[in-house]
Formats: C-alpha cells, sequence, structure tokens
C-alpha cells in the first residue's frame, strides 16, 4: 500500500513508516511539484495544510483514505471524497494530547519574548553581563481571541504564571467563563476592548475564509502599546505586512510566530530579522511524544483500510 504525504513537514523522521512495517511504502511531498501530480498511486493522502479539492481526488483513482496528521481539516473537500468512496479520518486531540503540547509552545514563545531571548544570545557574543534587562510573565494580562481547546490549556498553565487571562470568542459561555477562572470573556463585539488591555494577544482562531487577515493593521493599531503577540494558530490569520510595521515602528513589543502566512517563511523574510521577533518553523505540535501518537493513530487507521474495514475517528 502506497502512503503519500500530501503537506510538507509532516512526520519528519518517518515514525510512522516505521509503525507500518513491511507492505507500505511513505512518499515524501514534493514542494517543487503541485500536489494533483503526485497522487496517481496512492491509496492513502496524509494531509496537514495543502488544500485536497475535488481534482485531486480525482487525480487519485486507487485512494481508498484521507487521514489527517491531526485534528483539522483544512480545504478538503469532505463530500466529493465520499462520494468516490474514500473514506476520511482525523487523530483526536483527546487520544494526541495536541492542544496541551501545543499550549506549552505558546509559554515558551512568550517567555522568550519576554527574556529578550533573542537579544540575550546577541549579548553573549558581545561578552556583555546583564544585558538586556527582562520581564516577568508574573501580574501581566493574556488575551485570547478564541478559546477552543488551545486556548482553554494556555489559560490552565497561564495562570500558573500568575497571570491574569481574558478572551473574547465568537458566542458567549458565562460557564466557561467560570470555569477557567476568566477575568473576562467577550464576544467578538468586545475585540478592540481585549486588544487594548492585553498585554500577550494569543490567536486561537481556525483559518477560515473570515479569519484570513482577522488580525490586521486597525487591530494592531488598537493593540496596547509594548504588548506582544503570539500566533500557534495558523499565519494567515494575521496580516504579515501590518505586523512588521507594527514591530518595526515600535508599537508592538515583539512577536513569537510559529506559523506564518507563507510555509516555509523565506530565511531571509525582514520579519525574522527582527530580535524582537522568535520564530518557530510549525513545530509547536511536533514533540517526539504526540509524534509517536499520532503515528500508532494513523498506522492503525491504514491497517483497518488495507484489510477493507472502516478507520476509525471518521469525518463524515
Amino acid at each position: 500500500m502506497r502512503v503519500v504525504k500530501a503537506s510538507p513537514g509532516l512526520d519528519p523522521d518517518n515514525v510512522l513508516a516505521g509503525k507500518l512495517g513491511p507492505g507500505f511504502t511513505v512518499a515524501e511531498f514534493d514542494e517543487a511539484r503541485p500536489l494533483r501530480d503526485q497522487v496517481a498511486g496512492a491509496d492513502v493522502l496524509l494531509l496537514r495544510d495543502v488544500p485536497v479539492p475535488a481534482d485531486v481526488i480525482d487525480a487519485a483513482p486507487a485512494l481508498k483514505l484521507l487521514q489527517r496528521y491531526g485534528q483539522h481539516l483544512v480545504g478538503v473537500d469532505v463530500a466529493h471524497a465520499r462520494r468516490k468512496g474514500v473514506w476520511v479520518a482525523r487523530a483526536p486531540v483527546v487520544l494526541t494530547e495536541a492542544d496541551h503540547v501545543v499550549a506549552e509552545h505558546a509559554i515558551f514563545l512568550m517567555l522568550a519574548l519576554v527574556k529578550r531571548y533573542r537579544e540575550g544570545l546577541v549579548s553573549i557574543e558581545r561578552g556583555l553581563l546583564g544585558r538586556p534587562v527582562t520581564r516577568s510573565l508574573l501580574g501581566k494580562t493574556l488575551g485570547l481571541v478564541g478559546v477552543g481547546k488551545t486556548g482553554t490549556e494556555l489559560t490552565r498553565l497561564a495562570r500558573g504564571f500568575g497571570m491574569r487571562v481574558i478572551a473574547v470568542k465568537r458566542t458567549a459561555d458565562p460557564h466557561l467563563a467560570q470555569q477557567l477562572g476568566l477575568d473576562f470573556l467577550g464576544t467578538m463585539d468586545r475585540l478592540d476592548a481585549l486588544l487594548g488591555e492585553a498585554d500577550f494577544v494569543s490567536i486561537h482562531l481556525p483559518l477560515e475564509a473570515e479569519t484570513v487577515g482577522f488580525i490586521g493593521r486597525r487591530e494592531l493599531a488598537v493593540m496596547r502599546p509594548g504588548g506582544y503577540v503570539v500566533n500557534i494558530a495558523r499565519g494567515p490569520i494575521i496580516d504579515q505586512d501590518a505586523l512588521l510595521a507594527a514591530l518595526r515602528s515600535g508599537h508592538l513589543a515583539g512577536a513569537g510566530l510559529d506559523v506564518f502566512a507563507r510555509e516555509p517563511i523565506d530565511p531571509g523574510d525582514p520579519l525574522l530579522k527582527l530580535l524582537t521577533v522568535v520564530a518557530t518553523p510549525h513545530i509547536a505540535g511536533a514533540t517526539e511524544e504526540m509524534q509517536a501518537r499520532l503515528a500508532e493513530i494513523v498506522a492503525e487507521n491504514i491497517r483497518l483500510v488495507s484489510a477493507g474495514q472502516a478507520p476509525h475517528h471518521q469525518v463524515t
């Protein structure tokens, strides 16, 4: 059975191939070629962020399973796949603990920003002691744009650092606010109030047509001067050019980014030249432990489909 990685950055250490063993091949994604040209002999496509529209599905006559290597489906024509008799499945976060892992990474980015990690490396290179002067998370306000499962986990971690947490989400949820101990939970019409009050703004929205550029020039201008923005959700939710301008002007003190508008980000991108930016290459959920759990879940589904059986955790 031929398994094709349908997106860059999937299972970089090929853990899945080891779990599957003989009788299965796992092909790498070729970023230089359209996905449609890589799927002709595929029985299984492993999904991440590259869209899988109907024409890609049609280009894979042997296709039996579209398997998301994680939880959230992005740009997949599920209805067309089901009409073609192709199973669609995911790896639920309740099994992978991905939300806690991603929230940990958000905390790492926040700490690296207030401890001015990149500037500290420059001081080491120059033989300086006691520079730069850093800040603490204690007593700072974290504002969540969207809550969801990663926001829920981040709230619990941030409160352990002595942070105050406020949030906005699409629908009112007084029970959630009480459960998490949020000082404030409003709907999206209170976004400006949150942006003006938070020391850190962390993004927890899904990537949809209406969330592309959701945090743009106007929203960044409303943010508290000297604030920080953290994005461990999806890159296009923040207008990257507007973010660069806000950082260059000094209005924002820094940004912690695991995702970018265009991935992989160009190493020469001006954002990466700023010492006030801490960037990681879309690895918030890529711990060794989680990769092992994901590989086990995905390998079991592939074996089931190979044997003519329905996979677990189907998307309908």
